[in-house]
């Protein structure tokens, strides 16, 4: 029972140092718990969605309705449903929706609110449309003249993530999907962009679908149809995309909350053996009196227990209520039910007990040390006593001057705390500079690639192949024709490669460096190449996604990217090598508007406005904004603890000081300054750490999206990084140093006394 009472005692005299641990230990907790609880979330809604409303496990076009869809079915040992498609303006000649008729048996619909189509001129409209249009359940609607009386919103399986073409990596402001009877699709006038057969496939063993979906690719080439589109559900963006988030989440919880916990491990051990060494004379008095060395590493030990148990269930507690508004921030860009949140007792435990085990193990290992040595040994006092260790013999400290002198010895004669304060920076800098670097590639992708690279601003895509022989593009227009690839045994990877004639101008296309290169040759994107490990001189070899055909293409030059993954080369060529007819194309860039009939048209792409996009700068702002807030928050509590734990070690020290004539400053400087060179060698593995992981976690990202962001380290974010760091560093000394003014002059004469 009187031990109990001075653990309390303990942690009341140092409560600063102690909230500090368990802050620690909250964002550790906090972060796993929050990352699992999301992706768990989201998992279980996407899988349920998926499951019970009958996902595509592909979607396909064929040049002709197929003829016997249940032989074909059967053969293929999948179910598959057509469903027809039409995009219609609006009547502001912006805003584009696309009709889409309900399916029965794959991709099922679910009202996510209202009610489904029941009668002829009802429509159902995905709910971000709905919400961006200021429209409302019950209200109306009026579509090319007609006008449909909205019932409800609905979310589909294959357009969980709403964009308007299937390579499309941004949505397109004003765009939407709506559900219309089949009644409703067949009576808008023929002029009106035509309606599109498409068909949903989903194949009923779901062990192996990729050898069954060859086979179906197959069965169709047999049949003689041509396939216009052919695309599969792990690299279709509508379906794939929550995937990246919930795989990026699941990545990084543990590996970072590991983090967290194992800088607390560090201050908890400093802190524990430093408190049983200044303790040492109670404990040998304590063992003089018939306590039990099992009975002290209990008394000791219920400390950093104590800790690991309120930092972690403060963590787990303040998750709870951010885990839900993050789905709903993520369900605000992705069209699913929401089921609400789904935890994992074994993460909950995970988040409680993997603290309590580190710090638990750390501080036993800590105390073991002193506790295991006798009664006798330890009222001697000697544990107190400072030794000068290796690091100090090596450096012959006599050669320097006293405040040189004393601030270096503060550092080596406790390596722990050193060490702590070292990784703590080191870890704020990374994560603080992750954010930032971060926020710039994203930045110089989106300026300097992307739609960036088009000259000409508006990109026409025909249903069927077209011919300069027949259909000759009017000038301040270049024809292009492509086709979807990846590369030999890397199906995961997907790229377009692309024949242009080569005095094409609507692209631009420019060496490493902006060096003028030749674009009657073949051309890669340098993001591709870095992706593939490919130079010039190397050979490529692709697959086309819709026939499987190989090609092989010798690399002859690299085109500066930032992000984009394409291979050029001469439109000529490109249709010789596909068995093309000279002349075909399927794309048109212009300069100007083309007055297409479109039902010749697959899609338009207009780049001139850049507010048509979507803004992608709020979710790259969030994780700014969160990665900053989390670096400095790090910064201050280890800032803060090494502090207190160097003021408190050299109490004795700054009382004789103050007996000698040093004034608080002049103290405050010579103490705590002696921190000043590891924070800056804590920032500079901070930034090599980042230079070195940066690309790796870069490509991680690269493989959960299929898009290459190259890393741009921005000198003025590292400098911004630097000055933050180093600001907090002298708010959190200053705070710190207040503490020196409580030591009076008489604790060094009572010292002496003792």
């Amino acid at each position: 029972m009187v031990l109990q009472k001075r653990v309390w005692r303990m942690l009341r005299e140092n409560k600063g140092r102690y909230i500090g641990i368990v802050l620690l230990i909250l964002i550790g907790s906090f972060y796993f718990t929050a990352a699992t609880g999301v992706a768990g979330s989201l998992e279980d809604q996407v899988v349920h969605f998926a499951q019970t409303n009958m996902q595509e496990d592909l979607t396909f076009s064929t040049d002709k309705t197929i003829e016997d869809l249940p032989t074909l079915a059967r053969e293929s040992g999948a179910v598959i449903e057509p469903y027809q498609q039409r995009d219609v303006k609006l009547p502001d000649g912006q805003s584009e929706l696309r009709l889409l008729t309900p399916t029965s048996t794959i991709n099922i619909p679910t009202v996510l609110s209202g009610q489904p189509l029941n009668n002829p001129g009802d429509i159902v409209l995905d709910p971000i449309f709905l919400r961006t249009h200021g429209l409302a359940v019950g209200g109306q609607l009026e579509l090319n003249g007609k006008i449909f009386h909205i019932t409800g919103t609905m979310a589909l399986p294959n357009y969980v993530y709403i964009i308007k073409n299937l390579y499309d990596v941004l949505p397109t402001a004003g765009f939407g999907i709506a559900l219309v009877s089949s009644a409703d699709m067949e009576m808008f006038p023929n002029a009106a962009h035509q309606a599109v057969t498409v068909y949903g496939a989903r194949f009923t063993k779901r062990e192996d679908v990729d050898t069954q979906s060859a086979k179906l690719h197959g069965l169709l080439q047999d049949k003689g149809y041509s396939l216009s589109e052919w695309l599969d559900a792990k690299n279709n963006k509508r379906i794939s995309s929550p995937w990246a988030n919930i795989t990026s989440l699941q990545s990084f919880s543990f590996p970072v909350s590991i983090a967290f916990f194992l800088l607390s491990c560090i201050i908890v051990g400093v802190t524990m053996l430093r408190m049983v060494k200044s303790d040492a004379v109670v404990i040998g008095t304590l063992y003089a009196q018939g306590y039990r060395r099992r009975e002290l590493t209990r008394h000791y030990l219920a400390i950093p227990v104590l800790l690991s148990i309120t930092g972690g269930l403060l963590g787990i507690l303040l998750a709870w209520p951010c885990i839900g508004l993050a789905v709903d921030s993520i369900l605000a860009t992705y069209i699913l039910p929401n089921t609400g949140i789904a935890f994992s007792p074994f993460n909950l435990a995970l988040a409680l007990l993997l603290p309590l085990a580190l710090i638990g193990l750390a501080s036993f290992f800590s105390l073991r040390g002193v506790l295991k040595k006798s009664a006798a040994e330890l009222m001697k006092g000697d544990e107190q006593k400072a030794r000068v260790n290796f690091f100090e013999r090596v450096l012959r400290l006599e050669r320097f001057r006293f405040t040189t002198k004393f601030q270096i010895r503060e550092q080596v004669r406790s390596i722990p705390r050193l060490l702590f304060l070292l990784l703590g920076v080191s870890i704020a800098s990374l994560v603080l500079l992750y954010g930032l670097t971060f926020n710039s590639s994203m930045d110089v992708a989106m300026k300097q690639g992307a739609v960036a690279r088009y000259n000409y601003g508006i990109e026409y895509n025909f249903k069927e192949m077209q011919n300069l022989h027949d259909r000759p593009v009017p000038t301040g227009a270049e024809p292009y024709n492509s086709f979807r690839a990846y590369p030999e045994g890397r199906d995961e990877i997907e790229f377009y490669v692309l024949g242009m004639e080569p005095d094409s101008v609507g692209l631009k296309v420019n060496g490493i460096g902006g060096a003028k290169i030749s674009r009657n040759q073949v051309n890669i994107t340098s993001s591709l190449a870095q992706r593939l490990g490919l130079g010039v001189g190397d050979t490529l070899t692709c697959i086309n996604k819709l026939d499987e055909k190989s090609y092989r293409l010798k690399i002859d030059g690299i085109i500066e990217a930032y992000g984009e993954q394409y291979v050029f080369l001469p439109l000529d060529e490109f249709n010789q090598k596909t068995g093309q007819a000279p002349g075909s194309y399927r794309t048109v860039l212009s300069n100007h508007v083309l007055n297409y009939d479109e039902s010749l048209l697959a899609g338009v792409l207009d780049v001139r406005d850049p507010t048509k996009f979507a803004n992608v700068s709020a979710s790259t702002t969030l994780i700014v904004t969160a990665t900053t807030s989390v670096a400095v928050l790090l910064a201050v509590v280890i800032i803060f603890i090494v502090s207190s734990l160097i003021i408190d070690e050299n109490w004795k020290t700054i009382s004789l000081l103050k007996i000698f004539g040093y004034y608080r400053k002049d103290i405050a400087k010579l103490i705590l300054n002696s921190s000043t060179p590891v924070v800056f060698l804590g920032f500079g593995l901070g930034l090599l750490l980042m230079v070195a992981l940066g690309n790796y976690l870069f490509s991680s990202i690269a493989d959960s999206i299929n898009m290459l962001i190259p890393m741009t380290l921005n000198p003025v974010y590292v400098l911004l990084s630097l000055v933050l760091i180093l600001v907090v560093y002298e708010i959190t000394k200053w705070f710190c140093g207040r503490k020196i003014s409580l030591i009076s002059m008489s604790e060094a004469l009572k010292a002496g006394s003792e």
